[in-house]
């Protein structure tokens, strides 16, 4: 039943970013969009309440689980701030993404065909793992308005002011603007989970610790450069996106 709901959020997610892309495609804004959206975050959550019953814990055991969970964080930010900055393109951009995680997720012997329960629980386990991956929705989503930045500059460089792409994004400024806040808001929340990192009962692990430090010190490092000497707004964008798909390879340390 895990997979059902996996493989729904999975199709939705596809069908959903394609219809929105058609209409971007033909000069309209899809207002749909939102509302596929929200059917994949049902779909997601079906999957993790049903995992995480079978574990008794969060389920973020394995790589195929935190990919899902990191698919669901990226949905629920961008339906908690896609709205509220007039950024619903945000989903036409993140469908992709999202049905790149859970495409992964589904290969044969990714996922864990039989959770079993987690033998004992740590609450500051809990919260690391579950703030580090909320934390990464937040910077890939990030990392997606990046794109769309990027996207929007290389159109008014080659002069394509007529497409549909062009007349649908949001303006330059407000990408950024939106950019640098969900790169706050992904630091903060990081900040959170590599701290209770430190206070959880390790038993070995260490190197995933490392790594997860290593990775806050770098977006500590942006967000600090970005904050107090400024950058350009396509030096930012790269180096959202650069820093996120290096960042990902913490999760091969899990």
């Amino acid at each position: 039943m895990d997979l059902a709901f996996l493989i729904a959020a999975t199709l939705l997610a596809a069908v959903g970013g394609a219809l929105g892309m058609r209409s971007l495609h033909h000069g309209r804004r899809s207002k749909a969009t939102v509302f596929w959206m929200i059917a994949v975050f049902v779909a997601q959550l079906g999957f993790l309440s049903i995992r995480g019953q079978a574990r008794g814990a969060c389920p973020l055991v394995g790589i195929g689980e935190i990919l899902v969970f990191l698919a669901w964080s990226l949905t629920l930010i961008y339906l908690l701030v896609g709205p509220t900055y007039r950024l619903s393109l945000l989903g036409v951009f993140s469908a992709p993404v999202i049905v790149l995680f859970q495409g992964v997720a589904l290969i044969p012997g990714v996922l864990d065909p039989d959770p079993t329960k987690v033998a004992t629980t740590d609450a500051w386990r809990e919260t690391h793992s579950a703030m580090s991956v909320l934390g990464y929705g937040a910077l890939a989503l990030a990392a997606v308005s990046s794109v769309m930045f990027l996207v929007l500059d290389r159109q008014l460089k080659d002069h394509h002011l007529a497409s549909g792409l062009f007349r649908n994004l949001p303006p330059v400024r407000e990408l950024l603007v939106s950019g640098r806040r969900l790169l706050w808001l992904g630091w903060g929340m990081l900040t959170i989970g590599v701290a209770a990192g430190f206070l959880m009962e390790r038993d070995g692990g260490g190197a995933h610790l490392v790594a997860a430090v290593a990775v806050w010190v770098a977006y500590a490092a942006l967000v600090g450069v970005a904050q107090f000497r400024g950058l350009t707004g396509r030096k930012f964008s790269v180096l959202c996106v650069v820093l996120f798909v290096a960042s990902l390879s913490v999760f091969a340390l899990v």
